[in-house]
């Protein structure tokens, strides 16, 4: 559970644009997007460190995206070119869960589910040489496995939540709740 920010670093933050209050953060969706090379920064990315080798991280999304491509989600962050990503996004025109691995600012989408419901729980499992990504709705217990892919080398800062491809004139809100960090070994 997120019970406070202690251990969070936020990336470009822009405090006016989140809140966090009874184990929710609640995020503007920001403006830009780490997608491919010489992407801008994006306010906001929150970066939790991880310094375990096998681990999972899971968070529950509430979030109804409307513009192309605005997006929340959960990934593994080493840079803004060294990323693997979980996102709940409006992808090609319809809500979808989307699984992206950049490497060297060259990003390569994995997989794409679709999926219109408003709420969605997200959980990427670390392991030495791969990385396995899972859903489950509201309703279910069971984790769906989604793809599973090779882990990027070199140390990751750590597991990230973001918001991305927002437009401050047309304001949305993502939620990030019931965050949890398990060490697999």
């Amino acid at each position: 559970m997120i019970n406070n920010l202690d251990n969070w670093t936020i990336q470009n933050e822009n405090p006016e644009h989140w809140l966090f209050k009874n184990e929710v953060l609640t995020m503007q969706v920001q403006e830009g997007n780490i997608f491919g090379a010489g992407a801008n920064d994006v306010k906001n990315i929150f970066i939790y460190p991880v310094d375990k080798p096998e681990y999972s991280a899971e968070v529950t999304i509430n979030l109804d995206p409307n513009l192309s491509f605005e997006q929340a989600g959960l990934g593994i962050y080493w840079d803004n070119d060294n990323y693997i990503k979980i996102s709940k996004e409006m992808f090609m025109g319809a809500r979808s869960l989307v699984f992206v691995v950049e490497q060297n600012g060259q990003p390569d989408i994995k997989h794409r589910l679709l999926f219109g419901e408003s709420t969605v729980s997200v959980k990427l499992e670390r392991s030495d040489t791969k990385v396995r990504a899972y859903y489950r709705t509201q309703d279910n217990d069971t984790w769906q496995s989604i793809i599973s892919t090779a882990a990027l080398s070199g140390h990751e800062q750590g597991v990230m939540l973001y918001t991305f491809s927002g437009r401050i004139t047309v304001p949305n809100f993502a939620e990030f709740s019931e965050f949890e960090l398990t060490d697999l070994n």
